[in-house]
């Protein structure tokens, strides 16, 4: 297990963390080479997190809103796409962890490693830029 950042991650990592309304626990700046695939999916960048302590699941939603609509309004959706989801993780035979996963991924699969990786340092710079404006409307 990796327990330093990796240097393309870092910045989105530190920039969500500085909102306040969460606490990441997992990333990946994603990897693209043929020599750097695996059995697991590695052709992305993602950050995994939870709300911090006294944040809601609904203030974390919003702040993933703001992000995605801003970031497709601003950038569209090629050559990378910035999506998030919740993961239902199963713990044990009756509980279930619950976490956000923000991703950016490359529209086009059939890129090349160099452009894959160029296009997503992009994205995480301009992610960063949004989050950096965010204001939480409450």
């Amino acid at each position: 297990m990796m327990d330093e950042l990796e240097p393309r991650i870092s910045p989105l990592v530190d920039a969500l963390g500085r909102t306040g309304l969460v606490r990441t626990f997992s990333s990946c700046e994603g990897h693209y080479a043929p020599s750097e695939q695996a059995l697991v999916d590695r052709n992305h960048a993602e950050v995994r997190f939870v709300p911090a302590d006294g944040v809601s699941v609904n203030e974390v939603e919003t702040l993933l809103a703001y992000v995605l609509t801003r970031f497709k309004a601003k950038h569209g959706l090629i050559p990378v796409n910035v999506t998030a989801h919740k993961r239902y993780t199963p713990l044990d035979d009756k509980a279930i962890e619950e976490t956000f996963v923000l991703e950016i991924r490359p529209f086009n699969r059939f890129d090349s490693p160099d452009q894959k990786r160029a296009d997503t340092d992009r994205a995480i710079e301009q992610v960063i830029q949004l989050l950096t404006f965010y204001k939480d409307p409450q």
